[in-house]
């Protein structure tokens, strides 16, 4: 029973803007928080790493219960689709709780206060995101079925997505003035206007038309309920899916820690104004932009997903290597660019090619497609990279002396920002790296085996 079903590429651009919001508001959240309530609030920096852990565990408890039920069979899911309804119902409040970050109130001094606020808002921003984005992820793999039309989905996704994670660190540095908590107020409200707008624009491609509902059917009628807690243990038994979080768990660090502190770096090493993060995220951008016909090309022609994610990693550490050396702010254009240029290839061909294939193997093992359940799974244990990222913020800024609402910082401090930005980044690349090089099995041969055997599987 073949599944072919070929997409046009104005429907992939639709289906995109799913992901362009997953990285604008993430982007937007994440890039500045630390920064935000450190510096412009004087929230101590170790509670803010509290913040972070108590966001980390109730995102890794809620992810794979989320993932569970949000996978069950409901009265939506025969009209609507199985994941369609969840995405739109938890996109506006997600995009809301994102202006309740930024929107302390002014003149709160109460470090008791700000905690609270901080830690209650990251949460509701989580639960939101949770939904959103195990759904939206879960889609990808049953709308592309074909490794070619994944391949060439996955260029035109990735483009719109480092667009929106460009776009995402341009947009608040073009509004935010340092020392000015109302600007953030405002970047925030202006972001969620603009997300409202492209979630409308992604509706065309994210309906699940009735080609993919019957294949949902089928997949319901032929799968038997288990239970979240089996599933659980049968994909930590499973080495690819095992590899695939450890992999996303580093990638998480090493984009968080890099957005992250660009601010710092800006202020601080070069001493410039916030316009000048926009300008380096610009170059950034225009690079992540620049490569993914590159990626595309050299997938279809080394059609090796193991090989790509390779090359780009090591090009990414070449990448992160020049960025904690670079002497002054004209260097850090053209070494953003080709940061831009590397991320781009190594991020895309990990969260979309590599992620369905890995899922098509587990669905042949089970005889069923339980996407949600599984990123769900792989949710609870990447929720700690927010938690390690934000240890590696605090511990180096307290090591190397870094004073808060300060105007300068010392030498050693500025060398501590260049460590968050890119050296600790750089370590974390290589064992990626390594690890997939030794670890990860799933070859071209298998790839298109698996397909043949989904096919006939009927899922």
């Amino acid at each position: 029973m073949s599944h072919s079903i070929t997409h046009k590429k104005l429907n992939i651009l639709s289906f995109s803007g799913g992901n362009f919001l997953q990285e604008f508001v993430s982007t937007v959240f994440g890039g500045w928080l630390f920064f935000f309530y450190e510096t412009e609030i004087g929230l101590n920096g170790w509670l803010i790493t509290l913040g972070y852990i108590i966001y980390a565990i109730w995102s890794a408890i809620s992810s794979p219960i989320f993932g569970y039920y949000t996978n069950q069979k409901t009265r939506f899911t025969k009209r609507w689709g199985k994941h369609f309804p969840w995405i739109l119902i938890s996109s506006f409040p997600w995009f809301i709780s994102l202006f309740l970050v930024y929107s302390i109130p002014n003149e709160i001094n109460n470090q008791l206060f700000i905690f609270l606020w901080f830690t209650i808002s990251i949460n509701l921003f989580s639960i939101f995101s949770t939904i959103f984005g195990l759904n939206f992820s879960s889609l990808f793999p049953k709308k592309f079925l074909e490794e070619s039309e994944r391949r060439n989905a996955s260029g035109i996704i990735g483009a719109v997505s480092f667009m929106a994670s460009g776009f995402g660190s341009i947009l608040p540095a073009l509004i935010i003035q340092f020392e000015s908590k109302i600007s953030y107020m405002i970047m925030a409200l202006i972001s969620l206007t603009i997300s409202s707008l492209v979630m409308i624009l992604t509706i065309p491609g994210i309906k699940e038309k009735e080609a993919t509902n019957k294949l949902n059917m089928n997949i319901e009628v032929l799968a038997s309920k288990s239970s979240f807690y089996a599933n659980l243990k049968y994909a930590l038994k499973q080495k690819n899916f095992v590899i695939l979080i450890i992999t996303f768990f580093c990638t998480l660090i090493i984009m968080r820690s890099a957005g992250a502190a660009f601010p710092y770096a800006v202020r601080y090493i070069f001493k410039a104004p916030a316009i000048f993060v926009a300008l380096i995220s610009l170059a950034y951008l225009i690079g992540a932009i620049i490569s993914m016909p590159f990626w595309t090309r050299i997938g279809n022609r080394l059609n090796n997903n193991k090989s790509i994610f390779l090359l780009a990693g090591i090009l990414l550490a070449m990448s992160q290597l020049l960025l904690t050396i670079v002497p002054d702010i004209l260097i850090a254009f053209p070494f953003a660019f080709f940061y831009g240029f590397c991320i781009a290839g190594f991020w895309s061909v990990l969260t979309m090619p590599i992620n369905a294939e890995i899922l098509d193997e587990i669905a042949i093992d089970t005889g069923q497609r339980n996407e949600s359940i599984y990123m769900g799974i792989r949710g609870f244990f990447i929720s700690f990279s927010v938690v390690i990222q934000s240890i590696i913020f605090a511990s180096v800024h307290e090591i190397t002396g870094f004073i808060e609402n300060a105007e300068s910082q010392t030498v050693l401090a500025q060398w501590g920002i260049r460590l968050t930005l890119a050296f600790i980044p750089m370590i974390l690349t290589l064992i990626s790296i390594i690890i997939f090089k030794w670890k990860y099995n799933l070859t071209p041969e298998k790839v298109q085996l698996n397909r043949k055997k989904l096919e006939e599987l009927g899922i």
